[in-house]
């Protein structure tokens, strides 16, 4: 991995982080089109920056904890000023943040050890349906009830990509790469 901070994919991603504070406050003074249109912008940047990196050859280690943050930190922003303005039911919420702080701490633990687990098809899945329901909250009034008919189908999805990647990638939390080399090669 190349270690160059200031490259498109990273700045991509500060773009996405600094929007999440617009996306909140558009959607608390009502101004719901601008916030949608915000939000789409920022599930853009998180494509882009992936295309990018990938194709070019920039990833960097900031960029593989830093993107996934972004996005966490954006869903959940966003989830949370719903839920305070009565569009997603308290759960929701609280099934999202605490997945993702099993995921953060879980990508944590993962990374310190040496190890890298990128996102499989499900956790993308997973990710494109999120954003989806989370995108069905701006217009919750035109959508209601499908929108949160959609979102607990989501729900279901996420928490099976998580259990999922747990069951792939679990061990990777507690064990050391090297550990795993010496017993790769013990066999």
């Amino acid at each position: 991995m190349k270690e160059k901070f200031l490259n498109v994919p990273n700045i991509l991603t500060l773009i996405r982080l600094l929007l999440i504070p617009v996306v909140v406050t558009l959607i608390v003074d009502g101004e719901t089109i601008a916030a949608f249109w915000l939000f789409g912008l920022a599930c853009f940047t998180d494509v882009l920056d992936g295309y990018i990196a990938r194709k070019y050859k920039l990833q960097t280690r900031l960029g593989t904890w830093l993107d996934p943050l972004a996005d966490k930190l954006m869903a959940v922003s966003v989830l949370v000023t719903f839920t305070l303005n009565g569009i997603f039911p308290v759960f929701v919420i609280a099934v999202v943040a605490t997945k993702e702080l099993a995921m953060m701490i879980g990508g944590f633990l993962v990374i310190k050890n040496g190890h890298t687990a990128p996102a499989n098809v499900f956790g993308k899945v997973a990710a494109l349906l999120l954003n989806a329901s989370i995108a069905s909250g701006f217009f919750h009034e035109q959508l209601y009830p499908y929108y949160i008919w959609a979102t607990y189908i989501t729900l279901g999805f996420v928490l099976l990509a998580f259990v999922q990647y747990a069951f792939k990638n679990g061990k990777l939390c507690f064990t050391k790469a090297e550990d795993m080399k010496e017993d790769k090669k013990a066999s």
